[in-house]
C-alpha cells in the first residue's frame, strides 16, 4: 500500500514512548504526593516521633526525594519524543530509569515486605523496561 506503515510498526512506534509518558506522569504525581504529605513529617518531628537531632537530616532527605522523583518524571517525558524516533540513547537511558525503579522498588520490598508503595515502584520499572526490551531492535539510530 504505497509506503504506509502497517499496524505493528504503528503499534511499535507508540508503545514505547506512551509507556514512557505514563511512567513519567505516575513519578511526577508520586512527587506532588510526597510533597503534599510533608506536614506527616513535620508533625513527626515535633512530637519527637523522629528525633530532633535527625529531623533536619530527614526533611532534606525528604525534600530530595520529592525533587528527584519529579526529575525523573520529566525526563522520561522528555525522552519518549526521541525514543519514538528510535533513538538509542533514549532507549538506554530509559533502560537504566527503568533498571533503577525495579531495583529500587524490588530491593527494598524484599527488605521491607510491609511497605505497600515499593512494589510500586517495582511495577513503573518494569513497564518501562519490558516494553523497552521488547522493542529493542528498533533502537538503532
Amino acid at each position: 500500500m504505497g509506503g504506509q506503515p502497517d499496524i505493528e510498526t504503528m503499534n511499535q512506534q507508540n508503545i514505547v514512548p506512551r509507556m514512557c509518558m505514563l511512567v513519567g506522569a505516575v513519578l511526577m504525581l508520586a512527587a506532588a504526593y510526597r510533597g503534599l504529605s510533608i506536614n506527616n513529617l513535620i508533625i513527626a518531628i515535633t512530637t519527637g516521633d523522629i528525633s530532633k537531632h535527625l529531623g533536619a537530616s530527614v526533611l532534606v532527605d525528604w525534600s530530595l526525594s520529592c525533587i528527584l522523583l519529579l526529575l525523573m518524571g520529566i525526563w522520561l517525558f522528555f525522552i519518549s519524543a526521541d525514543l519514538r524516533k528510535g533513538l538509542r540513547r533514549a532507549w538506554l537511558q530509559g533502560i537504566i530509569i527503568g533498571v533503577s525503579l525495579a531495583v529500587f522498588g524490588g530491593g527494598f520490598w524484599y527488605k521491607y515486605p510491609r511497605s505497600l508503595h515499593l512494589p510500586v515502584f517495582l511495577l513503573l520499572g518494569l513497564m518501562l523496561l519490558i516494553p523497552l526490551i521488547i522493542y529493542s531492535n528498533r533502537f538503532k539510530v
